[in-house]
């Protein structure tokens, strides 16, 4: 594929961004603002506050009745960043604009996905990233029960889910590596496999076109490198690493269904877009089983 790396300024003035959704009715996107423990949704012209989460949003995801599902750290190891009354685990924005605890069980959730069966996936690194262990956990949208798949040695970021069915894809930041764990029998994680390798920087979170293709927005290394985005083919192989700008965490990315590319640039609090990419998204459930 050949990727056009003409990247837009969409929004800005949104403090620490993540978690790009393109809503699916309005394709609006919306993001979380760690920093300021805000939901923002924009259309490129005009940004407007959504909700109050407090804590460190870190994630997001839609589910089929509009309602938006968040990783929230609590503030992470930053104990200056946490809100009184707020937790580590996962918050729902409902339509009606409540901002609900669904569950507390996790310890500080980084990113989120909805999985083929209805369930929540969610990551859970240990803070400060330096620790190098976390937990993958399963959740109930409805009821909030929350299930431990499998803890890891190793820190683990954006989480999503490829074209097929049967496996789940988590960024491995300290590894520099994206991971696929095959589902075994009775929902368990088999073993995990490198699927793709980031040649500079630490994969963030990810997103799939209807090619099957993977796109990565890379953070540049401590030592000041550029961040960027990054595309491995189906088989994981790098395709081409595309630099959004001079900032060193492109964090999020999120392809829509118009061949629009967002990427949140949260050292700029900022949204960037690229028009006309070569793909569309892969939908993401469970809007892919609506469709």
């Amino acid at each position: 594929m050949s990727a056009t790396s003409d990247f837009e300024l969409f929004a800005d003035d949104l403090g620490w961004t993540e978690g790009p959704v393109v809503r699916h009715d309005t394709g609006e996107v919306l993001v979380v603002s760690i920093d300021r423990g805000h939901l923002y949704q924009s259309d490129g012209a005009t940004s407007r506050f959504l909700a109050v989460t407090g804590g460190g949003p870190n994630g997001a995801t839609e589910g089929l009745d509009g309602s938006v599902y968040i990783a929230q750290d609590g503030g992470g190891s930053d104990r200056s960043k946490r809100t009184p009354g707020v937790s580590g685990g996962v918050q729902v924005l409902r339509p009606d604009g409540r901002v609900d605890t669904l569950t507390s069980d996790l310890i500080s959730p980084n990113d989120l996905c909805m999985g083929p069966d209805g369930q929540l996936y969610v990551t859970d690194p240990t803070r400060p990233r330096s620790r190098r262990d976390g937990r993958l956990w399963r959740v109930d949208p409805v009821t909030g029960a929350a299930y431990l798949i499998t803890s890891v040695d190793w820190y683990p970021n954006g989480i999503g889910f490829g074209p097929e069915r049967d496996a789940i894809y988590v960024a491995d930041s300290n590894g520099a590596r994206i991971v696929r764990l095959p589902f075994a029998d009775g929902g368990r994680l088999g073993e995990p496999e490198t699927f793709a390798e980031m040649r500079d920087g630490r994969p963030d979170g990810f997103c799939f076109d209807s090619e099957g293709n993977l796109i990565v927005g890379v953070v540049g290394t401590d030592e000041g490198d550029r961040g960027s985005v990054a595309v491995h083919d189906r088989s994981g192989a790098l395709v081409e690493q595309l630099f959004p700008g001079s900032h060193q965490k492109y964090t999020n990315v999120a392809l829509d269904d118009q061949r629009r590319l967002f990427v949140t640039d949260s050292e700029g609090g900022a949204i960037l877009v690229v028009h006309g990419w070569p793909t569309v998204g892969l939908p993401l459930f469970p809007f892919r089983d609506a469709s």
